[in-house]
């Protein structure tokens, strides 16, 4: 009876470390989203559209923690890669944030779009759900150019305090 107890235990207490990284998964920090972005710059710059495959892994070398590297064509406004292939090639051109104010709704492509050009990239913010929830939340971006090209990387996180201004600030 005591061994049957015992493998009983065991098994339960294998369940709740294996489920664990589901129900906790390490948040990214703003410098690490900044790194994983300059990682990313010189697949693009080297082998170009031959390189977008690299991001589309969700397990890959530009997924980390709780986000991702993904690419905007901003001169045809398509999502160029991304971990969730569907949206491989999805017209970005009307896409709007979730801000709970209507009246304060984006496109945060065209923003990353235009953020990027700036010499050393830029912060951004917009409103999505994250993954598993139906509640907008603030979600702030960093975005930079492939120099020579028309595209853009952008990896976010979704983070309600941190200044955008600040941020942005930190990279002159």
């Amino acid at each position: 009876m005591a061994k049957k107890w015992m493998s009983a235990l065991v098994l339960a207490g294998l369940i709740l470390v294996g489920a664990w990284p589901c129900q906790a998964q390490e948040k990214v920090t703003p410098q690490e989203v900044y790194d994983l972005i300059l990682k990313a710059v010189p697949v693009i710059e080297q082998l170009g559209e031959e390189g977008l495959a690299a991001f589309n892994d969700p397990n890959g070398e530009f997924s980390l923690k709780d986000t991702y590297v993904i690419v905007i064509d901003c001169a045809k406004m398509v999502m160029a890669a991304h971990p969730n292939k569907k949206l491989i090639g999805m017209d970005l051109s009307n896409s709007l944030d979730k801000n709970p104010d209507p009246a304060k709704r984006k496109n945060p492509n065209v923003e990353c779009c235009t953020v990027a050009n700036n010499p050393n990239g830029g912060w951004t913010e917009y409103y999505w759900e994250k993954l598993g929830e139906d509640q907008p939340k603030r979600k702030i971006g960093f975005t930079l150019k492939v120099t020579g090209t028309n595209y853009i990387l952008v990896a976010g996180i979704y983070d309600d305090t941190t200044s955008i201004d600040e941020l942005n600030a930190q990279l002159k």
